[in-house]
């Protein structure tokens, strides 16, 4: 892996016109295999989806057919830590969402299982569950495994985060799309584009940018690693638990909390 960040001004430039972009091979093999290693002991050990909250933070088995996700590995897994503290990931978030530094919101491990039981991660917008203001918050998603259209690779609506923030979607359930509530309100919504990719390929996704994964038909879990980034711009709306520290931190107020360090500026 080079040390040199890949991101130019004409990534930055490319991320802020359509809301996503695409690194191929930003991970080496050796991260790649220390990370997956990391996610299947959590898988094989039924690591809680969110530690400390009722019911380990798991919804419905539903939800588990789209998924299976688990947050702040980076707590338990130094393997985990060290990807979800990338500094060199961190810089490129920081650099494509135009801050002077970001924090981490959350890692969160996403496998999604294989064959029939595997359900589609419906059309949606990152933004509407997260508890910050103003939009601007970014996702970096690192594929574990190969991704494709057979085993639920992400696809993206370009330009769509210039729509801002929308409704929340029902994940799990069937008909919920944020692509189909925008075309039945008259909106031309762009054609996706599919991000298939080889593992330790990384995208970045804005927090308001249409995406989606499809069920994973082949017969191996899918897993992937996400890492959510908060500019420096961003406040906390005290609307849900913010990974753990809610009750540590002020609604209007700064993101400021262990849970939530600087990752990369000043």
């Amino acid at each position: 892996m080079t040390t040199d960040n890949p991101t130019t001004s004409d990534d930055i430039e490319f991320f802020q016109q359509n809301g996503y972009i695409r690194y191929e091979n930003f991970f080496s093999a050796e991260e790649t295999a220390s990370l997956k290693q990391a996610v299947d002991h959590a898988i094989d050990t039924h690591r809680a989806r969110i530690k400390g909250a009722a019911n380990d933070g798991r919804s419905s088995d539903e939800y588990e057919r789209v998924f299976n996700q688990m947050v702040n590995l980076w707590t338990d897994y130094p393997a985990a830590k060290e990807i979800a503290f990338h500094a060199r990931l961190a810089q490129s978030a920081r650099l494509l969402s135009d801050s002077r530094h970001v924090r981490i919101y959350h890692d969160h491990a996403m496998i999604k299982p294989p064959g029939q039981k595997s359900k589609e991660t419906n059309w949606h917008q990152d933004a509407p569950y997260w508890p910050m203001e103003p939009v601007g918050a970014l996702s970096a998603w690192i594929a574990v495994d190969d991704v494709t259209p057979a085993n639920g690779c992400l696809h993206f609506v370009p330009g769509s985060h210039q729509y801002g923030r929308l409704e929340a979607i029902k994940l799990g359930v069937e008909g919920e799309s944020i692509v189909d509530k925008m075309k039945d309100q008259g909106y031309d919504v762009p054609e996706p584009v599919t991000m298939d990719m080889a593992a330790g390929g990384v995208t970045f996704h804005h927090g308001c940018t249409f995406h989606y994964a499809g069920p994973n038909q082949t017969e191996t879990p899918r897993r992937a690693f996400a890492i959510i980034y908060i500019p420096d711009h961003t406040t906390f709306t005290g609307a849900h638990d913010a990974a753990g520290a809610a009750q540590e931190m002020q609604a209007g107020g700064p993101w400021d909390h262990p849970l939530h360090p600087i990752l990369a500026g000043d």
